[in-house]
Formats: C-alpha cells, sequence, structure tokens
C-alpha cells in the first residue's frame, strides 16, 4: 500500500529493522501526555524489565527504557533543589545569556557551575537583578539569590512557561540580593560578543545581524518581535538547522571546488576533507550560538547526516530521521517538549515525504526530455516543497502558538531562498573577514555594512506586512483541533485506494463537520461560563455567554515589556474564539487588579467600561442593574467614589438559577457597608474578597453571601502568603469548597441548567506531569 508516495511495507520493515530504536523514541514522545511520571520503584523495575526483554521483544523493550530514562532524567535535573524554609540562598553561575530589561530589571540566565552540568544535563537559573551592574556573557558571578520554582502561570492558549523552562533545563527562577564577580569573560565567544556588540548596535539592523551570527537576541525590541511574529519569520533569526546546513552546504562545495582546482585527486579524499571542513564550520556556527539546546539538537541531525554520507552508509532518508530523533531523544529527553524540537523533525518530515513522491517518475522524464525539463522539475520540486512547509508548519504554528501568520506562505517564499543564498553566506563571511582583522589587530566594523544591506529586503517585508490588515489570524483551539484531523483525512483520501483507509478518512473529517454543524445550532440560552484567569497574584476573570465576554479587571503591567493582558487575557479569548467584549469591568486602580487596562480598551473600542476610574470611566459603579445576555448584572458597591480596595466595584451576575459574585478587594469596611444594604447578596460561587487576606472575608460576610464555592485569585507561593488558612478554614467551615488559582490554574465554572461544572487547567484541561506545581524539594508529580 502506498501512502503519500511511500511504500507503508517498506516502512514498517524499516520500523523491524530498528525497533528499539521505534519503541525508544515513540515512549519518550508518549510522556508528554502523561499525568505523572513513574515513582522511582516503578522507573527501575521497567529498566530491569527492558534490559531483560532486549534479546526478545525490542520495540517493548525500548519503550520500557525510554519511560526509566525520562524519569531519572528529570530526576537528575531537578536534583539538588534547596528545601521550601530557605530565604536565600548562593549560587554560582556564567552569564549564557541576557534576555533583555524591563525597567530598572535586568533578566539573565546562568549556567551554574558544577562539573555534573555538564553539556545535555546542565542546569540553568532564570534570574532577574533590580538596578543591576553592567554584565557581560561569559562572566562568572557569586549571587545571593531569593529561589522561585518554575512554576508559572497556566491558562488556556497561553504561554507555559513551566513546561518551556524545563525543555531548557531552567530549574530555579530567583531575584538577585547581591553580586560577587569571579571572573571576567574569559571564553572566545564571550569575548566576540563583547567586542562585537556595540559595533552591530550602530547598524538599522544590527540587532538580527547579532542574533543570525551569535544567537544574542538582546537587542531585539518588542516592535521587532511583533514583525518577526506577524511575518511568521521568527525561524530566519533564530541558529538553526537552516542555517547550520546552508553554512555546512557552501563550505563543503566551496572546498571541494578549490581542492578540484588546486589538488585534483581520483579518489575521496578531496570529498572527506571538504566533508571535515563543514564539519568544523557547522560545530564552529554552532559554539558561536552558544551550544543553546536548540542549535545542539540541529548540530546532532547535520552531523549524522554528514557522517552517514560521507560512510557510504546505504540508509534511506526516513531511516535516518528515525537515527536522528533517537539519538537527540536519548540526549535530552526533554527536547521534545519545546516548539522548535516540532517544528524541526515536522519539517523534515514533509520535505521527505515530498522527496519521495517525485523520485517515483521524475527521473525518467528528466531522462527522457533533457536539461530544460531537468530545470523545470526542480524548479517545481522547490515550489511544491516550499508550500508543504509552509502549510504543514503553519498548521504547528497554529496548535503551537494559537495562531496563523497570513501572509507568511509568500514572505518565507522568498526569504527562505534569500537568507540560504545571500543573508547567511554573506554574515559567515563577513564575520571571517572580522575575525582575522581582529588575529591581525585590524579593525574592519565597515565590512558588516554588506550584512545590514542584505538585511534591507526584510525590514521592506515587515513594512508591508504590517500595513496590511489582518496580518495574524488568531485560531481557536477547538478549530485547529478539527483541521488537523481534516487535512490527515484529505492526504489518507488523496492518496490511498484501499476501501478500509477511506473509511477512516472519512471519518476524520467528522469533528470539521460537527463543529460546523454546532456553529449554525443556536447555543443553549441558558449556557454561560466564568473563567477566573491565572494571572499570579492578580485578578482577571472573563465571563462568557452566546460568544460574547465580559471582562472583569485585567491583572497587573510591570515595566513597558509585560502585561498579563497581552500574555494571558487576550490569547485566552482568541483560543476560546472571543472576538468581542461588551464590558470591561475595572474594579479598581490597583496594578493588580488594571494594569492591563489601556491596552484592552484599544484592544476592544467597543467594549464599555465600568470604573470610578476616571480615565477609563464610561459608566460608574454606583448601585445599578444591567440585562446582558439574558443574564442579570448587578453592581451592589460602592454607593460613593472611593480610594483604595474599598472602593472596589462589586458585581454579581446571576440567572434564574445560579449566581456568582465578583468582589474586588474590599476589605472588612467594605463588607460592611455592603452588609449594611438592602441588596441580595447570597451567590453560589464567590471569588473571594482581597485574595484572602485576614482583612477581608469575616464570618458576616460569608455567612450572608453563603458560597457554595469560592475561587481566591492568588499567585502561587506570593510573598504575601494569600490566601491565609485561617481565611480558606473560615470557608470550609461554612462547608464551601475552595480552590486557588495560583495552584490550579485556570479555573472554569460552567453553569447551565441544573448543573454547575467545575474545571481547572492542572487537573482537567491539561492534566500532565509537565504542568503540576513545582515546589522546592519535589522532583516532581509521582506516584
Amino acid at each position: 500500500m502506498n501512502f503519500f508516495g511511500i511504500n507503508c511495507n517498506y516502512c514498517l520493515n524499516l520500523f523491524t529493522m530498528n525497533r528499539f530504536m521505534f519503541g525508544f523514541s515513540i515512549t519518550i514522545l508518549s510522556s508528554l501526555l502523561w499525568p505523572m511520571l513513574p515513582s522511582t520503584s516503578v522507573y527501575i523495575a521497567s529498566v530491569v524489565v527492558g534490559l531483560i526483554l532486549l534479546k526478545r521483544t525490542l520495540v517493548i523493550a525500548g519503550a520500557l527504557l525510554a519511560v526509566g530514562w525520562i524519569s531519572l532524567f528529570v530526576q537528575l535535573i531537578l536534583l539538588e533543589q534547596p528545601p521550601n524554609s530557605v530565604q536565600n540562598i548562593i549560587v554560582r553561575g556564567e552569564i549564557i545569556s541576557l534576555l533583555g530589561s524591563n525597567g530598572d530589571w535586568v533578566s539573565m540566565d546562568i549556567r551554574q557551575s558544577n562539573l555534573l552540568n555538564a553539556f545535555f544535563l546542565s542546569k540553568v537559573l532564570r534570574l532577574s537583578w533590580k538596578q543591576a551592574p553592567k554584565l557581560a556573557i561569559g562572566e562568572q558571578w557569586e549571587f545571593l539569590v531569593k529561589p522561585k520554582p518554575i512554576t508559572g502561570v497556566l491558562n488556556q492558549g497561553g504561554y507555559n512557561q513551566q513546561r518551556s523552562m524545563l525543555s531548557r533545563h531552567i530549574v530555579m527562577k530567583g531575584s538577585v540580593k547581591s553580586g560577587i564577580k569571579l571572573t571576567e569573560a574569559v571564553s572566545l565567544r564571550s569575548r566576540i560578543i563583547n567586542e562585537l556588540k556595540p559595533e552591530l548596535a550602530h547598524f538599522a539592523h544590527g540587532d538580527l545581524m547579532l542574533a543570525i551570527l551569535l544567537g544574542d537576541k538582546s537587542l531585539i525590541d518588542s516592535q521587532r518581535w511583533r514583525s518577526l511574529r506577524v511575518s511568521g519569520s521568527g525561524h530566519l533569526i533564530a541558529i538553526s538547522g537552516l542555517h547550520l546546513s546552508v553554512v555546512t552546504t557552501w563550505v563543503f562545495f566551496l572546498s571541494l571546488y578549490l581542492l578540484a582546482r588546486f589538488k585534483p585527486s581520483l579518489s575521496r579524499k578531496n570529498i572527506l576533507i571538504a566533508g571535515l571542513l563543514s564539519a568544523f564550520c557547522a560545530i564552529f556556527y554552532a559554539y558561536l550560538a552558544g551550544f543553546s539546546l536548540p542549535t545542539q539538537r540541529a548540530l546532532i541531525m547535520l552531523l549524522l547526516l554528514l557522517t552517514m554520507g560521507l560512510m557510504k552508509r546505504f540508509s534511506s532518508s526516513w531511516e535516518r530521521l528515525l537515527y536522528a530523533l533517537f539519538i537527540i531523544l536519548v540526549l535530552d529527553p526533554l527536547t521534545c517538549m519545546s516548539a522548535g524540537f516540532w517544528l524541526s523533525f515536522s519539517a523534515l518530515g514533509i520535505i521527505f515525504l515530498t522527496l519521495s513522491q517525485w523520485t517515483k517518475f521524475v527521473p525518467h522524464q528528466e531522462e527522457a526530455s533533457g536539461a530544460r525539463l531537468n530545470v523545470k522539475h526542480k524548479l517545481k520540486l522547490f515550489w511544491s516543497v516550499q508550500w508543504r512547509l509552509s502549510l504543514g508548519l503553519g498548521l504547528l504554528q497554529a496548535l503551537l502558538f494559537g495562531g496563523i501568520s497570513v501572509y507568511g506562505l509568500l514572505f518565507n517564499l522568498v526569504l527562505v531562498p534569500w537568507f540560504s543564498l545571500i543573508v547567511i553566506p554573506v554574515s559567515f563571511l563577513c564575520f571571517s573577514i572580522w575575525a582575522l582583522g581582529q588575529v591581525f589587530s585590524m579593525d574592519f566594523p565597515q565590512i558588516f555594512a554588506l550584512v545590514d544591506m542584505s538585511l534591507v529586503p526584510m525590514s521592506i517585508g515587515f513594512s508591508m506586512i504590517e500595513s496590511l490588515p489582518g496580518a495574524w489570524m488568531s485560531v481557536s483551539g477547538q478549530t485547529i483541533a478539527c483541521l488537523s484531523f481534516s487535512i490527515l483525512g484529505l492526504i489518507l483520501l488523496c492518496r490511498v485506494s484501499h476501501p478500509r483507509w477511506r473509511l477512516v478518512s472519512l471519518i476524520l473529517f467528522m469533528p470539521l463537520g460537527l463543529n460546523v454543524l454546532f456553529g449554525l445550532i443556536a447555543p443553549r440560552q441558558s449556557e454561560w461560563r466564568l473563567h477566573l484567569l491565572d494571572v499570579g497574584q492578580g485578578l482577571s476573570a472573563v465571563i462568557e455567554k452566546s460568544g460574547k465576554a465580559l471582562i472583569y479587571d485585567t491583572g497587573a503591567a510591570y515595566g513597558a515589556n509585560f502585561s498579563y493582558a497581552e500574555r494571558v487575557i487576550l490569547p485566552f479569548l482568541r483560543y476560546r474564539g472571543l472576538d468581542s467584549v461588551d464590558y470591561l469591568v475595572l474594579s479598581h486602580s490597583d496594578n493588580d487588579h488594571a494594569g492591563g487596562a489601556q491596552l484592552l480598551i484599544d484592544s476592544f473600542p467597543d467594549a464599555s467600561v465600568i470604573s470610578d476610574i476616571a480615565k477609563y470611566s464610561q459608566l460608574d459603579c454606583r448601585p445599578k442593574s444591567l440585562l446582558w445576555q439574558g443574564l442579570k448584572l448587578e453592581i451592589l458597591a460602592p454607593n460613593t467614589p472611593e480610594d483604595g480596595n474599598n472602593g472596589s466595584c462589586v458585581l454579581r451576575v446571576s440567572d434564574d438559577e445560579h449566581q456568582l459574585m465578583l468582589s474586588g478587594d474590599i476589605e472588612e469596611e467594605g463588607e460592611v457597608l455592603l452588609l449594611a444594604s438592602s441588596q441580595t447578596l447570597q451567590s453560589e460561587v464567590l471569588v473571594a474578597p482581597h485574595h484572602g487576606s485576614r482583612t477581608s472575608s469575616t464570618t458576616a460576610f460569608i455567612n450572608r453571601v453563603s458560597p457554595q464555592l469560592v475561587l481566591f485569585p492568588a499567585g502561587f507561593n506570593n510573598r504575601y502568603g494569600f490566601p491565609k488558612q485561617d481565611v480558606v478554614e473560615r470557608y470550609q467551615f461554612m462547608g464551601a469548597q475552595v480552590l486557588v488559582t495560583g495552584n490550579e490554574g485556570q479555573v472554569s465554572v460552567l453553569f447551565r441548567h441544573g448543573e454547575r461544572r467545575i474545571s481547572t487547567y492542572r487537573a482537567d484541561l491539561a492534566p500532565f506531569w509537565y504542568n503540576s506545581l513545582f515546589r522546592f524539594g519535589e522532583i516532581s508529580n509521582t506516584e
């Protein structure tokens, strides 16, 4: 049977030949769906049984050894964590990356100084330092740090920081109290960065040049990042397989040409020399990039393919892909949690699929028709690879990042060849000339003007794309899943003829059909949802009804480069397919409640703002009732404008059966005034006042509201210790169920006739081991 031009029987034979690697790799990849990692006794037993089965059932043996390996690897990475009771610790390490600044704060990654922390087992700390001195990559420092676990905020559609940190071996966050420089930057790479960075900063595209040459993105500002995201070209400035393969290819053929001209040989000696030179250049380029984990992954894949080619080792493209996958997962099983891993292997898979289809008939036509047809077919092949890459990776991009760059197809169709033929070779050549000049005490910074000019088309493209409407198309999670199944079904339908597989292809179209059908059918009018978002030590809630949204508070914003409205709320709305916000309620002016107000107002200019904050207010917070999508909105307080927590706008939302109260930051004084009113306060669900502080949630208030479910908007391990334990116990004594966003992630409550259903991110929406709470002194969520 053939599928997309591939002989499936051959693939089965291939997997039989390499069944150990196949079993190992598939099991490691499946760990993304595990709810927990095996306990120590279980993974030791799996290793023992796997070794016993090595001579019998290789697939199962590989799978069992993979279970043991990833469990052991995670323990090695998270070993030697400080206990929870520790306030400050001393850490020593080398600065490997400066992530930029936000106000007075500078963020950096340091690699711990430890003989065990080598290569793939290296442990990285992400530190922030307020009013830091001048720092440089490669310097060795000793820091006094207040440690924080890597547990992050978790919401639908949002950036999963703790999964990303695990994939990069970042085992701890922290704020620096003080630091002592131990040594200056001594490595060759750090000296190059410190010399080259100020020289490149004078060029218009110096930020991109520094990223392309040295993997240092610290000069790229938020506007440039936005342009890269909208154009779908971020991969072009991240040193990856494209850059390494381009440099390797140019060096290989150029050195082979020079050897053939000046030292011709009938043996394979020149080929081996050219291969070794190109491999050396690839390794050196990866070194310049700091041997980041994505660069290491690309380097391994490239060296494997190059070595097998030089050794004349016969193997299919798919076999080589399996070898690369196996080696990478053995060296670092956590790499499968990174988006770059999936993009890299998906790109290779699409290329191999396309090439396997073309090689079946193109050679015969070329032999019969001559060189002109040869060129024609190569152009067709290039186009076929490009559009399939754009379609396949666009879908994967939507799945990973919640959206698609609409013009990315055309933009990358031009830029990928431009980078391959011009930008990367010119950059490497100019860098080589500059480096030679440094060796002989000669400075040639002007040489980089050529690289700067080569990047002009990219800037022109940025300007054109940003002026076009709808450059970035957000896609809801439900739509992404349906489209994924449908595209797989379309491939099956077009490429297989067996009735059984055609039936499977039709079944794969069902999710899209049902999605369209349910979209045509009016949703239940009585059904509505509360989504209490995880925004750290702040508050933001979204009420969803009939495809419309009401937002209560926005979470905090810090400096010019960070806002929970941008990082959490907007991605969440896109994921849920909510493109219309009718009301924005700002309880009061504290940053942790209204920090992202302006961004949301700019994003949804038609939304009515309910607030006592003068610069935003369209409707004040005096007690009143509104009707929205069949729900009753009651503003209960304050009776008069008031600054501070007790001036919070208290909102009660209800239908004929369910009630929800959002109380902002009111404290005891505000609760007393609320109790003095004659309004109905009883609410089935309560978002607790002031994050669960001791100055709120009085017994009288709890008795009057009589909640069955209490939600605390409080950050994990926050410095205030909210919610206070005695406050939690007060609600529990009254029989209420209690949930904390910092512990649960996003909390969603579905209200419908006769039913209230609760779902949390960590337990229900994405119950995977890497989404669990990581406290100091714990390895992971195990049995």
